[in-house]
């Protein structure tokens, strides 16, 4: 199941992938047994991606830029299953108002981070490479409307927690847990296909030792440096890295210290830019520092019926005009990153 964790942010052991599971549907179940095992933590339902400079050439640019999407995406989704396993037992009016403020903050993030994603990183990386379309296009052989087929929800999400921010009693968590349970899968499979993407940028670079794959992949570790200073000065981030620091594991396999921030700037942030929105913050899943912390609002009885995914999916189909839906089969996970 994963480290042992306190309030502290202590743990021991390491977590690595976990295995998938139906959020929605083992939700009873798995709260059930709180009391018994461990609290679950952010590390499910959806399970986090190994860091491909694992088991590929960690000294390749390509695979430096594998590792910083894996890491992004596990923080997304550390947020993600925060925010899915402490849905039912929100209920007070300011925790409410809290907790959709983070929701939102988190959506906006990852939303964000794909149009970035596509309509500056990859065209940069395209153009180095010399291989027009190679990464903005699907990875997958359906079309690209069905990869991309959680963004949807995934606006629906953020219409839902900036309408319902404001009228904390309006607050469904059966919504709120059906709309993740409908984005997370989509998300989950595409987030794998851009780890794969970067990946395959160091074959795209060509033979090793040419002098022409040698000046691409110099080209891609320039590009990257700044696309993440760019990154950096991006006007959302006063709000997005008080979250972000607390999104980061810096025990995740052994240890890590993803996203290489100065002490003085987490110090910074976490003085200057946290105190205005820290009820929002107190969800998150680790402290300032990285650490792990348990999440605060998991108790034993969730307030939350079986009819979430359908209420969720409402919430699609009103602010969709074409209808689009996520399917909602059973989550599966992808195959996992290994040699």
């Amino acid at each position: 199941m994963g480290p042992s964790r306190s309030d502290s942010g202590s743990a021991s052991g390491s977590s690595g992938c976990l295995s998938p599971r139906s959020p929605l549907s083992n939700l009873s179940s798995a709260t059930s047994q709180i009391s018994i095992a461990r609290r679950p933590w952010a590390d499910e339902p959806w399970p986090l991606f190994e860091t491909p400079g694992k088991t590929h050439n960690k000294a390749h640019p390509a695979i430096h830029i594998a590792n910083e999407t894996a890491h992004t995406y596990n923080a997304m989704f550390r947020g993600i299953n925060s925010i899915f396993l402490q849905a039912p037992f929100v209920t007070a009016a300011q925790d409410v108002s809290d907790f959709l403020f983070l929701t939102h903050c988190l959506g906006s993030w990852i939303a964000q981070h794909h149009k970035t994603l596509y309509s500056r990183v990859y065209p940069k990386y395209e153009a180095i490479l010399g291989q027009p379309g190679a990464l903005a296009t699907s990875s997958s052989s359906q079309p690209e409307e069905e990869d991309l087929s959680f963004l949807p929800v995934l606006e629906a999400l953020i219409c839902y927690a900036a309408e319902t921010q404001s009228q904390p009693r309006a607050y469904d968590s059966a919504v709120l847990l059906g709309l993740l349970d409908s984005l997370a899968p989509g998300l989950h499979a595409h987030a794998f296909a851009q780890i794969v993407k970067a990946i395959s940028m160091e074959t795209m670079c060509g033979d090793p030792g040419t002098q022409v794959a040698e000046r691409r992949a110099v080209g891609l570790l320039n590009a990257w440096r700044a696309l993440d200073t760019e990154a950096g000065g991006a006007p959302e981030r006063p709000s997005v890295l008080p979250m972000l620091v607390r999104l980061r594991d810096t025990t995740f396999e052994g240890g890590n210290d993803w996203p290489r921030l100065p002490i003085l700037a987490v110090h910074a942030i976490a003085d200057r830019l946290s105190p205005a929105h820290a009820g929002s913050w107190r969800f998150l899943p680790c402290n300032v520092w990285g650490k792990p912390k348990e999440l605060p609002f998991l108790t034993a009885t969730p307030a939350v019926g079986p009819k979430g995914k359908a209420k969720g999916v409402a919430w699609v189909s009103d602010l969709t005009s074409t209808g689009t839906q996520s399917s909602s089969q059973s989550f599966v996970s992808p195959t996992p990153l290994s040699i």
